[in-house]
Formats: C-alpha cells, sequence, structure tokens
C-alpha cells in the first residue's frame, strides 16, 4: 500500500519540469513601446520621375524662353546699331569718311553738290538724273583723288532726281536720303545768297591748300544738307551760308567745321562761332 504522505514528500523534492525552467521574458509596458514607435523616424518615400504634364510644362517653359531671346536679341542688336547711325549721321557735319557712299551738299533750286570717298586714287564723275523728263546732267573731276567734291547745275527746279556717281567704282545715292533728292526743296525759306569766305590754317600759320570743308549747323537733333566747299592755294574757300539758314532758320548759335584730306581723313572738327557779314573765324589743324 502506497503511503501518500512519501509520495507527496517526492513530489515537492522532485526537479521542476523543462517547460517551467524557460520562463518567457516578463511583458514590456506599453508606454516603453509607444515611445519607440514614436521615436523612430518614417521611411523615406520611394522616388518617382515627375507626371508627364509637369515635365511638359516645364519643357515648354524652357523652349519659350530661348526662343524669345532668339528673337529678341537680334531685335535689340539691330535697334541699337541703327540708332547709333541715325545719331552719328545727324551729329557729324561731313559724313564723308564713309567708303562708297554718296552724300549732298549745298542743295539749291538748280544745282547741288556730291561727295564720296573712293578705295583708290580715282578721277570720278556725277550724274544726276531727272526722274520725269530723264533728263541727264553730267560733271566731272580730273584730279585723282579719293575724295571727290563735284557740284552740278542746270537742274530742273523743285523735280526729284536720282544721284550717282562713277570714280573707281559705280555709287548711289546714300540710302539714308532715299531713292531722290528734290532740288529747291528748301527754297521756300531760302533767304538771299549769302557767300561768306573761311580760310584754313596749320598750326604754324601756313594755309592747308586742296582740302575739303563740311560746314553744318550746330544741331543734333534733326536732319539737315551741309555747305561744302575745297580751299585754294591761300587756304582760303568761300560757302553760301543761305542754304544752311533755309533749313535751319535759327542757326545762328555757329556751326561745325569738318576739315577732311585728299584721303578722306578727318584732320580735325571744330565748332566756331556765325558767320560774320563776310568771314567765318579761321580754323586751325594741328600738325
Amino acid at each position: 500500500m502506497i503511503d501518500i504522505a512519501d509520495a507527496a514528500q517526492k513530489l515537492q523534492d522532485a526537479p521542476l519540469l523543462k517547460e517551467e525552467a524557460v520562463l518567457p521574458p516578463p511583458s514590456q509596458p506599453a508606454d516603453d513601446i509607444m515611445n519607440a514607435v514614436l521615436d523612430t523616424p518614417p521611411p523615406p518615400p520611394p522616388s518617382s520621375p515627375l507626371p508627364k504634364k509637369s515635365r511638359f510644362s516645364r519643357m515648354n517653359i524652357i523652349v519659350a524662353s530661348l526662343l524669345f531671346l532668339l528673337l529678341t536679341i537680334p531685335l535689340a542688336v539691330y535697334f541699337v546699331s541703327q540708332q547709333r547711325q541715325l545719331a552719328d549721321t545727324r551729329s557729324k557735319a561731313a559724313y564723308v569718311t564713309s567708303e562708297s557712299k554718296l552724300y549732298i551738299a549745298n542743295l539749291d533750286k538748280t544745282s547741288l553738290s556730291v561727295i564720296w570717298k573712293e578705295q583708290a586714287d580715282s578721277k570720278g564723275c556725277a550724274m544726276a538724273k531727272n526722274t520725269q523728263t530723264k533728263k541727264e546732267t553730267k560733271a566731272c573731276d580730273d584730279t585723282l583723288s579719293r575724295m571727290h567734291l563735284i557740284t552740278l547745275t542746270n537742274l530742273d527746279p523743285y523735280t526729284p532726281h536720282e544721284l550717282s556717281a562713277q570714280g573707281g567704282q559705280k555709287i548711289s545715292l546714300h540710302p539714308f536720303f532715299g531713292a531722290t533728292v528734290i532740288s529747291g526743296l528748301f527754297d521756300e525759306r531760302k533767304p538771299p545768297s549769302r557767300f561768306v569766305e573761311g580760310t584754313i590754317v596749320t598750326s604754324g600759320g601756313q594755309p592747308l591748300k586742296d582740302v575739303f570743308v563740311v560746314i553744318s549747323p550746330l544741331l543734333t537733333d534733326r536732319f539737315y544738307f551741309p555747305i561744302a566747299s575745297k580751299t585754294d592755294q591761300q587756304g582760303v574757300y568761300s560757302v553760301d551760308v543761305s542754304l544752311i539758314d533755309a533749313q535751319i532758320p535759327a542757326s545762328s548759335d555757329g556751326y561745325l567745321v569738318e576739315v577732311v584730306d585728299r584721303l578722306g581723313k578727318t584732320l580735325t572738327e571744330q565748332k566756331v562761332g556765325s558767320a560774320s557779314a563776310d568771314q567765318i573765324p579761321t580754323v586751325t589743324v594741328a600738325q
């Protein structure tokens, strides 16, 4: 017969079961778990390309910007160059330092002068053609020179004329003046002719002969035709200042005198006072 007390004592003294020997760790408090979750940074979002609509919009902006630059830059350059050319034409008296361009001076009712520069010494001829009757008027310069100043006379008054010159090459009227010029354009306001003389001398007081003299009013805000002449052996020239007064009645502030040699080089540009009854102040060229 089993002793119940003895059996109970044996069970009490026996080792624990294996399942009882390996116990799970105590559970982590809920607050600690929540804090760990909050402290963990979120994973970065997966990279994805821009939507097609966004890419196309950005590309359209870039293309439009490039087209805008391609259109505006040439226009800006052209505008600046045209303004500079116009300013130079209005502010310079002679206009004669540019090759292969024909300019007008001494514009009167039945006559005018043409000025141009060749690339090499040559004898030149100037022609005026009446656009209505087709009548041609011609005059020539027998002197070998790069610079030419030729006066055409006996023109039909108040009539458009096409101008050209023939030296080393054929030269037409400068586009700034248009296709033709009208003789006597300012005749209605022209006072009586008033020829005055001037003298060009060197810094040593010697007369400067065979140089071209082109005179303009001291104005830069409007267009005008200058007057021009050439000095003789004594350095003296003669011009009709009424041809300027006809264009600019208020030109009493003085003149801009440009002196150019036979090679087309500008020797000096000087402002002088208004002409007296028969004299323009002497201009001195430093040499």
